[in-house]
Order: structure tokens, then sequence, then C-alpha cells
């Protein structure tokens, strides 16, 4: 059992639709290299701190904008994925379900490759619905998940993308920024510009043409 956030994340500010983005390219690094790095390729000593941190640093803009989002899509082939050689995956299983324990989030949809654990994992985003339901305010909206971990039918997949509301997200390695070795985040960009919903509609309908998710 994974085990949620003891509390939800509410947010009393006022939501605005955005409907211009800055594309922004950030770096995941550790403390105290962030400031001087995130925007910027690591110094020497920072790489080497990034790879020897037992948990890495993740990228926090990719992490705050999904707690105050009504609809989040992902597409990454290993977002389950814990990386070593004897790797343990429920931590990373766990703090990717909380980054959805929001008050505000209406619609998930996850598309990821084939997992050892998908039952486990399945299970848990089952808890989280259930939390949020329970906590959310009886008027609001319920949140709608969807899991698939078929993209292997959708071959013609290499990156990484999310697309939070309408902001897409382009990653050079695992949706959030897990992998420790030196990687690349884009946001910024227009959904509906770059026809980015489209494609994500068109790969889950190809990776989902027989009708199973699992």
């Amino acid at each position: 059992m994974i085990k949620l956030s003891s509390q939800i994340d509410v947010s009393t500010t006022e939501q605005i639709v955005e409907t211009s983005f800055i594309p922004k390219l950030l770096i995941p690094c550790e403390a105290p290299y962030r400031d001087e790095s995130r925007h910027h390729f690591p110094s020497l000593v920072a790489i080497k701190a990034r790879q020897d941190a037992p948990n890495v640093r993740l990228v926090e803009e990719f992490e705050e904008a999904i707690s105050t989002a009504q609809a989040v899509w992902i597409i990454d082939k290993h977002l389950f994925c814990e990386d070593g050689q004897e790797p343990d995956h429920s931590f990373r299983i766990k703090k990717v379900v909380n980054w959805f324990c929001t008050d505000h989030l209406q619609t998930l949809k996850i598309l990821t490759g084939y997992h050892d654990s998908r039952k486990i994992i399945v299970e848990a985003f089952e808890e989280l619905k259930l939390f949020v339901t329970e906590n959310r305010d009886k008027l609001a909206p319920p949140i709608t998940i969807e899991l698939s971990f078929t993209l292997s039918n959708a071959n013609c997949i290499h990156d990484r993308f999310a697309i939070i509301d309408n902001e897409l997200w382009h990653f050079g390695a695992t949706v959030g920024g897990f992998h420790r070795d030196v990687n690349a985040v884009s946001r910024g960009w227009n959904a509906d510009t770059h026809d980015a919903v489209q494609f994500f509609d068109t790969v889950w309908m190809m990776a989902n043409a027989n009708g199973k998710k699992y």
C-alpha cells in the first residue's frame, strides 16, 4: 500500500487561466547549486553532487504547476521505474501518486510502459481517487484518473511529455526530473499551438487499440 500525504494541498489562490507562456529551460540539480544552475548546465561539482545524492532533487516548478492544475496528461515509458541495479520502485510510485493529491485536479491521464508493479500502481491511484473525493467539498468537481501501461504498442515515442492544463512540457529524461545524470526540461509551450493534445489523443488511441490498458 502506498501511503498518501496526510494533508491535501488546498490553495485559496484564485485560479487564473493563462493563455500565453514563456518558454524556459530547466536543469534539475542539487542544493546548494540549484539557484545558480537550474537555468544553466551544471558545473562539475554540481554534476557529482547529483550523482551522489541518495534521492535526487526533482523539478520543483513541475510539482508546483501540478498543485494548481485542473488537467494533467503524461507520456513516459519509465515513469514508475526507479534507477539502479537493484531498484526499489516503491519510493518512485509513492512520489508520483502524491503529486496529484491536490484540491483542483479534475482529469489525469498517464500513458506509460509495462511494469511488474502495475497492480500496486493501480491500487495506489484508486486510493488517491478515494482520498481526494472524501477530502474535497461535496460541490467540488470529481477527479477522473486513467492509467495505461501499453505505451509499447505505440512504438513511435522516444521522448517524455506532459501537458499541464494547456502548457506543454518536454523532458529529456523521466517526467519530473528523477534521473540523476544531466538532463533538461523544457516548459512554457502552448499545447494547442503545437498540436500536443491531438498528438496525445493519437498516441493514446494507438497504445490502447486492443482495449487493454494493463
